[in-house]
């Protein structure tokens, strides 16, 4: 059976793209041009929000599309235009029952965030992308759209109070890190891009991470950087060292 022409590709951007929270090396960003060359439109989506995107990203891919929060945010020419957001008063019992039993959490309003009383190194690397963090008791009255918790080794605790106070919602744990994303349900990235119109018969996905399996499951053709997932499908693998050369390669398939 012929395939559709890929429109669109989508990049997940840590451990896909960036690594170490570094922004995007020339090199990629060059090869990314080259797939746009071809007539594809280039997408990008994240655990990040938007805020934390943009500083990794060199501006020529700021005005693109931009899959925010593991799917709860949805933006375009760097302006957020929908979100998923918690029930405001389950969200405010979860953090407020985080202060008690001081667990480490940084969550996400649209445009600001707000770090936990009990510190956490990650906070600082925050920090570091530009932006000081928000007033928590004040940014508990506008939309959340995410919260990070940053002790997964009390991940069953939170989960199992998390079932008792939030009458819905999901997570994604981050490979090889001490921390867990909770989000509103059906935040996700194929969701999101569904919601934004893509249609994933000509849609190619790489990532490399639990957050990125459905949309590559869903996706034309797939390709995973790293060893960290495997998926039910056929795909290709990436590493690192020869991400260049693969992005040049899928310029020429397109």
């Amino acid at each position: 059976m012929m395939r559709c022409k890929i429109m669109n590709v989508v990049f997940d951007l840590d451990g896909t793209l960036i690594f170490k929270g570094q922004p995007m090396q020339d090199a990629v960003a060059k090869a990314l041009r080259a797939i746009e060359q071809q007539g594809a439109t280039i997408h990008f989506a994240t655990a990040r929000p938007l805020r934390d995107t943009l500083p990794v990203l060199p501006k020529h891919f700021w005005h693109h599309q931009i899959i925010g929060c593991n799917g709860a945010m949805i933006s375009k020419n760097k302006v957020v235009y929908d979100t998923l957001n918690f029930n405001k008063r389950e969200v405010i019992e979860v953090l407020n029952w985080l202060d008690q039993k001081e667990i480490p959490y940084l969550y996400d309003g649209i445009e600001e965030y707000a770090i936990s009383d009990t510190p956490h190194h990650f906070h600082l690397e925050v920090k570091k992308l530009g932006r000081n963090p928000y007033c928590n008791q004040s940014l508990r009255l506008e939309p959340i759209v995410k919260l990070l918790v940053l002790e997964e080794n009390r991940h069953l605790e939170v989960k199992a109070y998390l079932n008792t106070a939030l009458s819905d919602y999901d997570f994604y744990h981050h490979n090889g890190c001490n921390s867990f994303d909770v989000v509103p349900k059906y935040s996700n990235k194929l969701n999101a891009l569904l919601r934004a119109g893509l249609d994933m018969k000509n849609t190619l996905c790489m990532g490399n991470d639990q957050n990125d399996i459905a949309m590559l499951e869903a996706a034309q053709s797939a390709y995973v950087v790293g060893d960290l997932i495997s998926l039910e499908r056929e795909y290709t693998k990436v590493t690192q060292e020869n991400l260049v050369e693969k992005l040049y390669e899928i310029s020429k398939t397109i």
